[in-house]
């Protein structure tokens, strides 16, 4: 079994992000109004559940991991993704195999009750916890910096939250069948230390954890882009493909992908 520090995976261990995500940072402002191609023959791919695809995760919001130690009202079990994009993350993983790792996935489909959840309740409430000199303005900005606006009744097919798309996904890097890979910070953990390129700067003295967090999150970031995806800059674990966030930040016209016609019922 090859270690991290030899192979063809080493390099991308010392591949700096910092420019990219700084790119990708000034584009995602308002992605939600980037053009969606509802034409487009791909937007009727199917989904389906990623671990009947050889790929392992749980979903995070139905096991109530931390940092919410409760299942998230609304929450479903199924991690539901796009076939074509569930083939390109096994197209990852063979790349892990040598090294006895592979992807964990947190969350991928997301019921619009469960977004909702996040942007209209939780998020606001934890910022006027914090922040109760900040008025609504000010709390709304920094809500939709890490949870999308989600609808009143019907999804607008030409804005949809991109977990909404199945065309997002919210993962990692674990030992196959053990412990993940150290990132500096926990899954959801909503802070500026969250961005995918907080570890970039050098830091002094030694900082162990430091060179580990940003050495793995540059092996998940290029992984994830070559296999085509987009990162979201302020969230180390969360990358997409043909829906809007990706069409803007990669410079697409347009994105292909809205709400899946085989999106369960739950809203």
């Amino acid at each position: 079994m090859l270690h991290l520090t030899e192979g063809p995976l080493a390099p991308l261990r010392g591949r700096p992000i910092a420019d990219r995500v700084a790119r990708a940072a000034t584009l995602r402002s308002g992605y939600r109004d980037h053009p969606v191609d509802l034409t487009d023959p791909r937007g009727a791919d199917p989904m389906a559940e990623i671990r009947d695809h050889d790929l392992a995760g749980a979903n995070a919001y139905h096991t109530g991991v931390p940092p919410y130690h409760a299942r998230i009202p609304h929450a479903v079990a199924d991690l539901l993704l796009r076939r074509p994009l569930i083939d390109r993350l096994n197209g990852v993983n063979e790349r892990l195999v040598p090294y006895g790792l592979e992807l964990w996935v947190f969350d991928a489909w997301r019921p619009l009750a469960v977004q909702n959840h996040f942007h209209d309740h939780w998020m606001p409430d934890r910022l006027r916890g914090l922040h109760p000199e900040w008025d609504t303005v000010q709390i709304m900005a920094e809500t939709e910096r890490y949870f999308a606006r989600g609808a009143d009744g019907a999804i607008d097919p030409l804005s949809p939250p991109p977990h909404a798309t199945g065309a997002a996904v919210d993962l990692t890097i674990r030992h196959r069948h053990g412990a993940e890979l150290f990132m500096g910070t926990i899954f959801d953990d909503l802070s500026a230390a969250a961005n995918t390129a907080h570890f970039e700067g050098e830091p002094e003295g030694l900082a162990f954890s430091h060179h580990e967090a940003r050495a793995n999150r540059r092996l998940l970031y290029w992984l994830m882009a070559e296999a085509g995806f987009a990162n979201n800059p302020t969230e180390w674990w969360h990358f997409s493909l043909g829906d809007q966030m990706w069409a803007r930040l990669t410079g697409r016209p347009a994105a292909y992908y809205s709400v899946p016609a085989d999106a369960p019922s739950a809203t």
